[in-house]
């Protein structure tokens, strides 16, 4: 059973603009979710997370994310900026014909290098990176194994609180100047955040068991209601086994 509305609303510890709202039932042994899909590259669609960031000497992200198997060129999955400073955190891929996707986590405006991290298939791939001030010590993951590792990634200072985080776009100024040829276009589901730097034997557990690991965790995807012009909506749970992820998206226009 699907169901689909037409507004826009809020989501606890979410915020969507004119999104196109689907949501399956739910199914026995499934797990709960609810999915962003991005259709198209656009300089508006983006979510931006309602929670009040604390400053992070050490931070890690993970996420599952699709990517529209028609785009290419720059494409951002997040973006975290405070006041002070835009470019505080990201994680930015780039999308070339007939090339594997690539990663690059962005830092207090310095960019590191792209990583190839996966086929550019229209299928699902988890995704975690890491960053710790001391040393600048950084991780992609894919699929809860490290792709790629380093050091020296702009450890000048911690990431600043009370920033503006926003999935599927770029902020050129605070929280705007959005562009379509850096926006997402793909699916987004289970992002997580936590404040202290995941090690492998973590990521490759939250691999098998689909659960985040509580211990430093500062945002948890979630939203059990639905709010439209001041009234609360109580939707169907999307629920999923990321083997037929493709068959229930949140929509995007």
């Amino acid at each position: 059973m699907i169901s689909s509305f037409l507004f826009q609303k809020n989501v606890p510890g979410f915020f969507f603009h004119n999104f196109f709202f689907s949501l399956c039932c739910e199914t026995k042994g499934f797990t709960k979710t609810q999915i962003l899909n991005f259709t198209g590259r656009s300089d508006r669609k983006h979510a931006r997370l309602l929670h009040k960031f604390p400053s992070m000497g050490s931070v890690t992200v993970c996420t599952y994310v699709r990517f529209d198997p028609h785009c290419f060129g720059i494409s951002t999955i997040f973006s975290y900026s405070i006041q002070s400073f835009i470019n505080e955190f990201q994680l930015r891929a780039n999308l070339t014909q007939g090339r594997r996707v690539q990663l690059a986590l962005l830092v207090h405006g310095i960019h590191g290098r792209y990583q190839e991290a996966f086929d550019h298939d229209d299928s699902w791939h988890s995704v975690c990176v890491s960053w710790s001030q001391k040393g600048g010590r950084w991780a992609i993951y894919t699929h809860g194994r490290v792709i790629s590792k380093g050091e020296g990634l702009n450890s000048t200072d911690s990431i600043g609180p009370d920033g503006l985080f926003i999935i599927g776009q770029e902020q050129d100024t605070f929280g705007g100047s959005f562009k379509a040829d850096e926006s997402f276009s793909g699916s987004i589901t289970e992002l997580h955040i936590w404040d202290r730097v995941l090690n492998s034997s973590e990521i490759f557990t939250m691999e098998k068991e689909c659960s985040p690991i509580s211990s430093g965790l500062v945002f948890k995807w979630s939203g059990l209601f639905i709010r439209h012009k001041g009234k609360i909506l109580s939707p169907q749970t999307c629920c999923y086994n990321f083997s037929h992820l493709s068959h229930f998206f949140l929509f995007l226009h």
